[in-house]
Parts: structure tokens; C-alpha cells; sequence
């Protein structure tokens, strides 16, 4: 390994790219990590012992790069292969490395390697880490200006730039640039869509699947990650009210819960019969096709206008595309309500009805309650109702258990789990129930989705995450409509009432949830997620709905296109006034310091030959260009513009301005 010097200035390039890259590490294949590592090594091993590379090597391993980003991606077009072929180029690029030209060009790859990583992360904790490499970027771009100065005073010799002094700079710069970012940001019209207009690429996260078995929902069920947000118009429902509903699964295989072939898009016929209810979910990216609703909506929200959606007659709430960016949907419902209470088509009665060959002992137990309360009453609602509640009651008063860690079930699952295991969680008691609902000749489905949340106080909005994945039964009664019945709430009450770690053993809570209602980092944690939240809603939601919204609050012109770009004109005007009133003040103490007059007084000296600085002309420029012109002064020329552009531009030391002084006295040309 090459011993590195921590002032080769080959570090500013290095050191701001590895900070940008580190992120895309994580989601790059290890050979194009490792590659990039081996060739800065390299690079500074050939900076220190002034070698070069064969061009025919350099060539050989770019074209090795393209070979394996094709055969790992099958592409060097797109996201994923366009930033794995760009990160592994940038890193052979550091072979050649020979003028600050070429340190510059890497830099500004660097740039748009930082910018890319938003198609993968977006989230509040990335956008801090990215402040920081784009401080570190812009501070390598000064001092590649610092060593390209120098080295034009020095005949070709490089120092590194003074660190401090160098990235407080930089932070002057980003805290300059800050109000114009803002201002672009508030007033520029926004584009619906994607970020930058290519579908983001959020990695696959757990959640809700279109077919349940038992077992399925374990992992969900463990993890904490957050499926969506939603805030409360007015006093929110009970917890044991909260079932946001997602995918509804029709057909059974004795196994396997899902849908085979679609419902039929007929509208929905519902009937309110409570007070009326309003939400707003922010939906993370689920990668799936669902979104979820809580209630009978009285009609879908217009602001989806980025994805086209269709609302089944089951309300199952489905988009055309996946859900691959975030979004916020604003609901008008109604919390009580019965759906489809008149009749049931014939096809939809026989489906909901259909069961497989197996299972005799649920078939056997439904059995007998058809026949315990065919004489109770006349009615067939009632009938059907009263053996509703024997299931119930089944459940409640046998030794069923609910945990997370149930014994696997054999061919004849239901069975084994109503009369051998009676161990399980929520998709076990929905499956069952529903087979025995269909065995007894009432008409019944499985839904998943999600039930409860946690409140945060601090924002006043709830927390759904993936943990309180859910899945209960809806049963058709005769003037009713469909009915939700959650058998799991008769076997563990507080999994509905609190949640899912009231209704967990003690020993199968996992460490992080045992103490999550008590620990006392919990208003940390809801102060993180409420930072978080913002983030989501007035950053990366700031789509074009909510510019308007927030622009019309300011002045109902300023939501017009025309308004923003007087908007945008006029804030523009005003930053670059208080820009001049700013600069001109200072402009005028540069022009007045020591420094300034010591060197006016060089350049009156070189004038009087014949040498005069243009008015563009930087001082650098000015002695090399002096220099060519009177060889015989170029060593004092150079020193002095090289004191002078040290107190300019760096410290300024008394030793060294006292020395300018008595170099400009003694220069005579």
C-alpha cells in the first residue's frame, strides 16, 4: 500500500469523492466498490513517485468496467447501470489525473454522483449527509483553484491548500447560495411526476402481499419500518376502530388466500349511517398496487394526479401502477356504513361460498351450528347472525392462543389449527373463520390491511407501520351487507384495543418492543419521526398541488404561472440588491486596504514600462503575462503577486505584509 502524504493535494479530488460515493456502496455490486479503492491508491502512488499509466491499460480496464457493468446489469443506460458505469469510470479516471482541468471535470462528476443518489434516498438523515459532501465538494473545487494559483507563482510545484481556511470558505459560499435555493425551491413551477422525472428506485420494503398463507404475516408483524401517516381532521376515531383497509382476498385453495381473477368494476353501492369522518394518509412506497382507506369514502380524492386509480365494488383501492414514490391522498369518509346490504349477484354469492375439498371436522363443527339455531328463529338474518356469534364464542372460550411462532399445519390446515395447534395470529383466526362461515353457507372473505397505529402528540397524527399488518373476515348478512368480524379480537382483545405488543406473549416481544409505550426515549423518537414528517410533507411533498396551496395562502396571483414568475422575478431583484448593498461596502474596504494599495502601486510601477493589467485580468494571469514580457523581473514579479495574493485570499499576517511592503519599494523595473 502507498504511504500517503496528507498534503498531496491529489487528496482535495479523493477524499469530497469517496464521501459522495460511500452512500452508493451500499446498493453497488462489491467490485466496483473495491475497484474504486484500488485505483485512488494507485493514483496517489502515482502522484508521489511521478509515474504514469500505459494508455493501452487505461483503455483496456475502462473497457473491462463497461464488460462487467453490462454483464451485472445487462445496461449502461438507466439509473442503476448509469451510476455503476459512472462510478467505476470515475475511479479509473483518477489514473490520469494530471492538471487542476482534470480535477475539475472529476469534480463536477462528483456533483451529479451526488445528485443521482436521490433516485435511491430521500430520506431527512441522507439530505444532511449530502449538505456535507457538497460542502466537501465545493471546498475541493477552491482549493484545486488555490494549487492551480500557486503552481502558475511557483513553476509546478503544488502545496495543499490550508484546510480550515479552505472549507470555511466553502461554507460561506453554501450559506451565500442558501436564499437563492430557497427561493427557486418555493416559486419555481413544479413538475408533476417522479424526482427529476424517472421513477425512483426505492428498494422493495416489507408489506402486505396479494395472497396470505399461514405464517405470512410474521415478518411483518416484527418489523417496525412505517407503511403510512395520517392526520385527523377532527377528533380521530378509537384505536379498535382503525382498520385501514387494503387487499381483499376472495379464493381459497385450502391453503392460499388470494384473488384470481378480478372483481367486477361495478360502482359501489354503500349506505352511511354515522357521522362523517376526514383523513389525510401520506402512503410510503410500498412498490405494490394497493392504497389503503379507513370507511366508506364519499368520493376518491382528485389530487392523485400523478397515478390513475379504480375503486373496486369490495372498496378495494387499487392504482394501475405501483406505488413507487410517496404519496398524500386526502379522504372524506364515512366511518360507519353497510356495503351492498340489499342482495348479492349469484356470482358473487357462489364465489363467496366456494370452498375445497378437505377440512371435515370445520365442515363437521359449522355443520352444527346451522343446525343448533335452525329452529331459534324464523328469521334468516337472525340465523345467520347467531352463528356469527357461536364462531365467536368458539374462539373466545376455547384454548386458543394468540403467538407469533405457531406450529406449521398440515394438508388439512384449517383443522389442524381449530383442533390440534389452536395456536396463531391474525391470518390463522381470519382464514379459519371464514372457512367455517362458508361451511355453515354464509357468504364470506378475507381482508388485509392494517389496524390501529400509534399516536404522536407532538404533530397530533398517527403512525401505521408495518407491525400492524392485520387480517380479518367480512361476512354478508341479509340487510346488513357485508359485516366485519375480527376473530382475532375474541381470542386477544388488547391486539385490536392497544395493539400488537399488548397481545404478545411476554417471552415473544421482541426487545425493541418491549418497552416501546415506556421507554423514556419515546419522546425522542416522536420528535425524530416528527422532523421526519415535515421533511416528507413540505419537502419531498412539495409537488405541484402544494406550491399552489402554499402560494395562494401568500396571494391567490402568486398560484398563477404568471405569479410565480413575477414571484420569481421580483425575489430574484430583491436578493441581488441586498447582494450589492452587501458586496459594494466590502468591494470598497478591499480596494482600501494595505495589501490593494501595495500592489496598485506594483502595477502603477509596470505601467509606467508599458505593462498595463486589464480590467478583467486576474493578478496570477497579470505576472505571468509580465513575466514573458520582462524575463529579467519575472522571480520579483512573481514574489510579489505571490505575498500579495497570500493576504488577499489567505491570512493576513503582519511579517508578510511588511514584506510586500519592502518588495514593492525595491522593485524597479
Amino acid at each position: 500500500m502507498p504511504k500517503i502524504d496528507l498534503k498531496t493535494p491529489l487528496l482535495w479530488l479523493i477524499f469530497p469523492l469517496a464521501l459522495v460515493l460511500a452512500p452508493h456502496a451500499l446498493d453497488l455490486p462489491i467490485w466496483i466498490s473495491l475497484s474504486w479503492v484500488i485505483f485512488a491508491l494507485l493514483s496517489i502512488h502515482s502522484s508521489q513517485h511521478q509515474k504514469t499509466w500505459p494508455s493501452g491499460l487505461k483503455m483496456l480496464i475502462s473497457l473491462a468496467g463497461v464488460a462487467g457493468v453490462l454483464l451485472q446489469y445487462g445496461t449502461v443506460i438507466g439509473p442503476q447501470g448509469g451510476v455503476a458505469l459512472l462510478v467505476f469510470l470515475s475511479g479509473a479516471k483518477l489514473l490520469e489525473i494530471q492538471t487542476a482541468r482534470d480535477r475539475l471535470g472529476l469534480l463536477f462528476v462528483g456533483c451529479f454522483l451526488l445528485v443521482a443518489y436521490f433516485l435511491n434516498s430521500q430520506s431527512l438523515l441522507m439530505a444532511g449527509y449530502m449538505v456535507i459532501a457538497a460542502g466537501a465538494l465545493v471546498a475541493a473545487m477552491i482549493a484545486n483553484a488555490q494549487t492551480l494559483t500557486q503552481t502558475s507563482l511557483q513553476s509546478g510545484s503544488q502545496t495543499a491548500p490550508e484546510l480550515r481556511a479552505t472549507l470555511s470558505m466553502a461554507g460561506r459560499l453554501l450559506a451565500q447560495a442558501l436564499p437563492l435555493a430557497l427561493l427557486l425551491f418555493l416559486l419555481f413551477p413544479r413538475l408533476q411526476g417522479p424526482l427529476w422525472g424517472l421513477p425512483q428506485q426505492s428498494a422493495a420494503q416489507s408489506g402486505l402481499s396479494d395472497r396470505m398463507s399461514p405464517g405470512d404475516f410474521g415478518q411483518l408483524t416484527l418489523s417496525d419500518e412505517i407503511a403510512f401517516r395520517v392526520e385527523f381532521s377532527s377528533t380521530p376515531p378509537s384505536p379498535s376502530a382503525l382498520y385501514w383497509r387494503g387487499p381483499v382476498l376472495w379464493d381459497f385453495d385450502g391453503r392460499t388466500w388470494q384473488t384470481r381473477f378480478a372483481v367486477p368494476t361495478t360502482p359501489v353501492r354503500g349506505e352511511a349511517i354515522g357521522q362523517p369522518i376526514t383523513y389525510a394518509i401520506t402512503l410510503e412506497p410500498h412498490r405494490q398496487r394497493w392504497l389503503f382507506l379507513l370507511g366508506l369514502p364519499r368520493q376518491l380524492p382528485t389530487q392523485l394526479t400523478s397515478i390513475e386509480t379504480t375503486l373496486g365494488s369490495d372498496l378495494q383501492w387499487l392504482s394501475k401502477t405501483a406505488i413507487t414514490q410517496r404519496l398524500r391522498y386526502q379522504i372524506d369518509a364515512d366511518l360507519d356504513y353497510r356495503l351492498e346490504p340489499n342482495a348479492l349477484s349469484a356470482a358473487t354469492r357462489s364465489r363467496t361460498l366456494a370452498l375445497p375439498e378437505g377440512n371435515p371436522q370445520a365442515r363437521a363443527l359449522a355443520a352444527s351450528w346451522v343446525k343448533q339455531t335452525a329452529n331459534q328463529s324464523a328469521n334468516k338474518s337472525a340465523r345467520e347472525q347467531a352463528i356469527v356469534n357461536q364462531a365467536l364464542a368458539h374462539f373466545r372460550n376455547e384454548a386458543f392462543f394468540y403467538t407469533l411462532k405457531p406450529p406449521l399445519l398440515g394438508e388439512n390446515s384449517v383443522d389442524d389449527f381449530l383442533f390440534v395447534s389452536r395456536r396463531g395470529f391474525c391470518e390463522h383466526y381470519a382464514s379459519a373463520f371464514v372457512v367455517l362461515m362458508r361451511a355453515a353457507g354464509i357468504p364470506a372473505r378475507v381482508v388485509t390491511g392494517y389496524q390501529g397505529g400509534e399516536r404522536n402528540p407532538l404533530g397530533d397524527y398517527w403512525i401505521v407501520r408495518q407491525r400492524d399488518a392485520h387480517a380479518w373476515a367480512e361476512v354478508w348478512l341479509p340487510n346488513l351487507g357485508w359485516t366485519r368480524v375480527d376473530p382475532t379480537a375474541a381470542v386477544a382483545p388488547n391486539r385490536v384495543e392497544r395493539g400488537l405488543n399488548a397481545a404478545l406473549p411476554a417471552n415473544e416481544r421482541p426487545a425493541g418492543m418491549m418497552t416501546l409505550d415506556t421507554n423514556w426515549l419515546m419522546p425522542l423518537r416522536q420528535g425524530w419521526d416528527l422532523i421526519n414528517n415535515r421533511w416528507n410533507q413540505w419537502v419531498l411533498g412539495y409537488n405541484q398541488d402544494r406550491q399552489r396551496e402554499f402560494l395562494a395562502r401568500l396571494n391567490p396571483f402568486l398560484s398563477t404561472w404568471q405569479g410565480m414568475a413575477w414571484g420569481l422575478a421580483a425575489a430574484g431583484g430583491v436578493l441581488l440588491l441586498i447582494a450589492s448593498l452587501w458586496a459594494i461596502p466590502r468591494l470598497a474596504r478591499v480596494k482600501r486596504d494595505p495589501a490593494s494599495r501595495l500592489y496598485t502601486r506594483f502595477c502603477l510601477k509596470l505601467q509606467r514600462q508599458g505593462i498595463v493589467r486589464g480590467d478583467a485580468e486576474g493578478a496570477a494571469d497579470f505576472a505571468q503575462r509580465a513575466a514573458q514580457l520582462r524575463p529579467e523581473l519575472a522571480e520579483p514579479i512573481h514574489l510579489i503577486t505571490q505575498l500579495y495574493l497570500g493576504l488577499r485570499y489567505g491570512q493576513a499576517e503582519a511579517a508578510r505584509l511588511g514584506l510586500l511592503k519592502q518588495r514593492v519599494n525595491a522593485f524597479k523595473p
